[in-house]
């Protein structure tokens, strides 16, 4: 697949009413991931039990997905510069505060924060927050998986 044919991967577990924003958000734009950014949401998730991972182009660096077991999508790579999580309404505030920003094409609970802007001499806290992120993200699609 190239990353100008349509989006047809999510005929599968993937395809659920959950993760509908998502979808249409990534049918419509087709973005590639940056190898810095999936990094990044891989090593966020590493210390998450059973969280799996999509990319329908890995050749050509689209998309980067996590997702439960069951499927329920939670956190997102995008382009040069974005980890986007899905957060329980009761974390948006704190996620925007600390630099996020909601995705309204994606749904009002997708934030989405840009890990290296402003710039940060610690790298260690850009992964610690966004690792706070992924857990929150997590958790909270386990319980929409249920």
């Amino acid at each position: 697949m190239s990353l100008s044919d349509p989006v047809k991967e999510f005929a599968g577990q993937l395809d659920r009413p959950e993760n509908q924003g998502m979808i249409e958000f990534l049918k419509l734009h087709q973005p590639s991931a940056h190898a810095d950014m999936v990094e990044l949401l891989v090593k966020s998730a590493a210390d998450l039990p059973d969280v799996k991972f999509y990319c329908p182009d890995t050749d050509n660096y689209a998309y980067y997905l996590a997702h439960t077991r069951g499927g329920v999508m939670f956190a997102a790579a995008i382009g040069l510069s974005a980890l986007m999580f899905r957060l329980p309404k009761q974390a948006i505030s704190g996620a925007l505060v600390k630099g996020g920003e909601i995705i309204q094409d994606v749904g009002d609970d997708w934030v989405s924060f840009n890990p290296f802007w402003p710039e940060q001499e610690n790298k260690k806290n850009i992964y610690q927050d966004m690792q706070h992120w992924c857990r929150l993200a997590f958790h909270h699609a386990v319980q929409l998986d249920k």
